[in-house]
């Protein structure tokens, strides 16, 4: 597990970027983990640490069995320390500094900065942390961290999806559709509502271009007309163009998609978290059989695009982008 960027931002946000240990209450700057952080502590810039009060390693400080797993990366098990302080409270494995010691220390910290803002701080802080809530809502509802798989089932030479794979786009479509994102962050608003117009287009096309395979349970795949009757050439002709439209579309949409949400990460780390997927780096798309071609490339808007007031073109233009590259009967 790694520490969510809700509980990050909570950490920071009421620790007010200041060291929590009683007396220090050293400015801090947020702890990128990579060579950029190493130049700023070799400027003499205090880092903050994110120290565990209960570690989550039997060998260390503070360690207790009985506390939950999916509670040590949790905020509450958190504390916002300076480096040095940080070392102080975990030398010994943690002996000089007990679990209610550092909890109570936290709790009067973080209480203390309270008093110092107004109500429009507290407010902003409310807006901000519950939208970075929702949007890691929706990085578990588009299932981010399988992004590639997905791209690559849509960009299968037979496209195939379960009918559980359906539900959850089609879930998610809609649970898209129906937020409510604050008018404070105006580009993250932009991406999501670019976003869940990709989606709605790609699910509808989905549903209307897909058929469960008799005798697969729940796999559906790219309907083909020809297999449900018997035809003319030319009729046949035509059922192989429309299919191969069909697949192509699909694959459009899967860029598409792709693009959106890279959009939207971007826009995250733009208005709200800098830390949001920072080491996992863009969303990956992969087109393939995995055994003949299996190619991934990194899939975003360019400027041109991004100049749009909807950088995503719609339905209707993608549709006729694929007539035109296939020759497709639609």
């Amino acid at each position: 597990m790694a520490i969510g960027g809700t509980a990050r931002k909570v950490l920071w946000a009421r620790s007010a970027d200041l060291c929590a240990y009683p007396g220090c209450l050293q400015r801090l700057t947020i702890n990128l983990h990579d060579e950029g952080s190493q130049s700023l502590e070799a400027a003499g810039i205090p880092l903050g640490e994110e120290a565990h009060i209960i570690s989550g390693s039997p060998e260390g400080p503070r360690y207790d069995g009985s506390y939950p797993v999916e509670k040590i990366d949790s905020y509450e098990n958190l504390i916002l320390l300076c480096p040095t302080h940080h070392r102080l409270i975990d030398k010994k494995d943690g002996s000089g500094f007990s679990a209610e010691t550092l909890r109570r220390m936290k709790v009067e910290h973080e209480a203390s900065q309270s008093t110092l803002k107004s109500g429009q701080q507290k407010r902003l802080e409310e807006i901000e942390l519950r939208t970075l809530a929702m949007v890691e809502t929706w990085a578990k509802k588009a299932n981010l961290s399988e992004w590639e798989n997905l791209t690559w089932k849509l960009n299968f030479p037979t496209p195939r999806l379960s009918q559980s794979e359906i539900d959850l786009l089609t879930k998610q479509a809609e649970w898209a559709m129906t937020r409510n994102w604050p008018l404070h962050y105006p580009e993250l608003r932009r991406a999501f509502n670019n976003y869940s117009t990709v989606l709605r287009d790609a699910v509808n096309h989905i549903r209307r271009s897909m058929e469960p395979i008799e005798g697969r349970g729940e796999v559906w795949e790219i309907y083909r007309e020809h297999k449900h009757r018997i035809m003319s050439q030319s009729e046949y002709d035509a059922s192989l163009r429309d299919m191969q439209y069909r697949i192509d579309l699909l694959c459009e949409l899967s860029w598409e998609l792709t693009k959106a949400a890279n959009f939207v990460c971007d826009s995250v780390r733009l208005e709200l978290d800098p830390l949001f997927r920072f080491d996992e780096g863009v969303l990956p798309h992969r087109v393939g059989d995995g055994i003949f071609v299996n190619n991934f490339t990194r899939e975003e808007y360019g400027r041109s695009e991004l100049d749009r007031p909807d950088p995503y073109v719609g339905i209707s233009a993608l549709k006729e982008r694929v007539k035109k590259q296939g020759g497709a009967s639609r």
